[in-house]
């Protein structure tokens, strides 16, 4: 019966001990123990150099940790890499995805939310030096899921030598669906014959919606205590997006150069296009593309109809964790994440790139050090963000299937410009976006 009852006694501390241990407040690891960790992103060009910089300097610091950073493709390629390696048993510790990504991971069963892990391994992280649009994007039910990296909103960038050619206030960037239009008009009469342009890309869709501060998605623009179940990209706010935006490219003022990255600041580095949208991210390349060619440039907050009292929100991407490692890998994964948010890092990558830090401290820094005195441009998105109203509409919608509905809407812009009415290539998504909602909602309960 002792024999029994010492059996019992030892699988209840086996089992429960673990439980109590993190009850407490954390686990016990050895700082100093190896540790071997992968690490896959999806930043590509000079920016793959950037980041492996900031590998070299945390495994300098930290010797006792090996880690094996890859350039993983595209955010999609990279997200859909991460899922196969999880199914096979062999994913990275650590993975960079896109902010629309965020429900799908939250609920995808790979993943280690960010405060617990850092609970777990009693590591602080400092939540209130991080902007609050940055850290609210990635905030879901009073818990941060993953670490802010890379982060950005579009700006209008603009030829200050073309506008001053046409007659228009090279300080003075239009700022509503109005002041484009009569920019555009101005600069074509001066011989730029399709002056604006942007890529084909739902994210500055998704930005005029909620510069109007309306919901892309219902049950709290995704962040309800319910997921969503709707998209509201097909209401007036969206109608009034599309309208203006097919408006000027059936009146020859915008030329369409299809999706990707290349078309459009190509056209702006020609001279072919006076006036784009583009990431905040493109500072440094626009920057140089113009002033090879003499030219001075601007950058202005994005376009909203007049009167619209909404603001911006994140873009870009952040820092996830995998599961199913052992507290030895996970202790590095999350030392090298919060590594590459402190401001050392993020006052390097600001430099290198366009994004901006997300720490208020570093933004300190530059501030000190006369940086946005000498480069005024990379302080557009700074404040175009802090000018934005919190709201849930501002903090970003979420979304599930988030990259298939940016799919359907791309298309029905595409269809619009082809002559399909806004409001029917609208609702026609809306019906297929909401269509794959409910699925996705059906596997998730």
């Amino acid at each position: 019966m002792k024999q029994v009852k010492m059996a019992v006694m030892m699988l209840i501390i086996t089992v429960v001990l673990p439980f109590a241990v993190f009850a407490n407040g954390g686990v016990d690891v050895d700082e100093s123990a190896t540790a071997s960790i992968e690490f896959w992103h999806a930043m590509s060009g000079e920016r793959i150099d950037l980041i492996q910089s900031f590998v070299d300097k945390f495994v300098a610091e930290n010797p006792n940790i090996a880690v094996d950073v890859q350039y993983t493709g595209s955010y999609n390629d990279t997200l859909n890499k991460v899922k196969s390696a999880y199914k096979a048993g062999n994913a990275p510790d650590v993975f960079h995805s896109y902010e629309i990504g965020t429900l799908g991971l939250i609920n995808s069963g790979i993943i280690s939310p960010l405060d617990e892990m850092a609970d777990k391994y009693k590591k602080d992280i400092p939540w209130n030096d991080f902007f609050t649009p940055v850290q609210s994007y990635y905030k879901y039910q009073g818990s941060h899921y993953s670490m802010p990296f890379n982060s950005s909103t579009p700006l209008v960038y603009y030829n200050k030598t073309f506008f001053e050619e046409a007659g228009l206030d090279p300080e003075n960037p239009p700022k509503t669906y109005k002041g484009i239009r009569e920019a555009a008009l101005k600069l074509r009469a001066a011989g730029h014959e399709t002056p604006v342009t942007w890529n084909l890309h739902s994210w500055y869709f998704e930005e005029m919606i909620c510069l109007q501060d309306e919901p892309f998605v219902n049950s709290d623009n995704g962040r309800g205590s319910e997921l969503p179940t709707k998209v509201a990209f097909n209401s007036a706010a969206g109608q009034k997006v599309l309208e203006w935006w097919v408006g000027m490219e059936k009146e020859g003022l915008f030329l369409d150069v299809g999706p990707g990255w290349a078309n459009h600041r190509a056209a702006f580095g020609s001279g072919e296009a006076a006036i784009i949208m583009s990431s905040s991210s493109d500072v440094n390349r626009l920057t140089a593309a113009l002033a090879e060619k003499g030219w001075e440039m601007g950058t202005g907050y994005i376009p909203r109809p007049e009167g619209a009292k909404g603001g911006v929100a994140i873009g870009g991407g952040s820092l996830w964790m995998t599961n199913n490692h052992s507290n030895e890998e996970e202790l590095a994964a999350l030392k090298l994440i919060s590594f590459i948010s402190e401001d050392e890092s993020q006052i390097a990558w600001h430099k290198g790139t366009g994004y901006f830090p997300v720490r208020k401290t570093a933004m300190d820094q530059l501030k000190k050090e006369g940086w946005f005195e000498e480069n005024p441009n990379y302080l557009t998105a700074f404040n175009q963000l802090l000018d934005s109203p919190e709201s849930l509409n501002t903090a970003g919608g979420l979304l599930g299937i988030f990259p298939e509905a940016r799919e359907l809407i791309q298309s029905a812009i595409q269809e619009m410009y082809a002559g399909k009415p806004v409001k029917k290539a609208l609702d026609e998504a809306a019906a297929k976006a909401n269509a794959s909602i409910e699925e996705w909602n059906d596997i998730m309960q």
